[in-house]
């Protein structure tokens, strides 16, 4: 009974992950700033000119944006996903080799 509560629970944590990216925009890449975008006009000459800057603002993605290091690949979906995947179907398979075996 113990591996199917933590197969739910590895199941649990993988819709969670999921639902964080749909709702950060399903982004492909893992983003650490926005770009803005503002324009400016000049009033002596009345030209317009574009000024842009870099806000920090997260987004999770399905694949790391910047694999300098091993923590940054966790700053995506697919690693963790992939790992949370693994161990429910691992829990999965041992709570239904477990069963099998206790009833023979």
């Amino acid at each position: 009974m113990k591996w199917y509560i933590a197969a739910l629970f590895f199941t649990a944590l993988l819709l969670v992950l999921i639902s964080i990216w749909i709702m950060q925009g399903r982004e492909i890449f893992t983003k650490d700033k926005t770009q803005v975008v503002t324009i400016v006009k000049d009033e002596l000459f009345g030209a317009e000119t574009e000024k842009i800057e870099w806000i920090d603002d997260f987004h999770l993605g399905l694949l790391p944006g910047n694999t300098d290091s091993i923590a940054n690949l966790f700053c995506s979906v697919t690693i963790p996903g992939g790992i949370l995947f693994v161990a429910a179907i691992g829990c999965f398979y041992t709570a239904k080799r477990l069963n099998r075996n206790s009833l023979q």
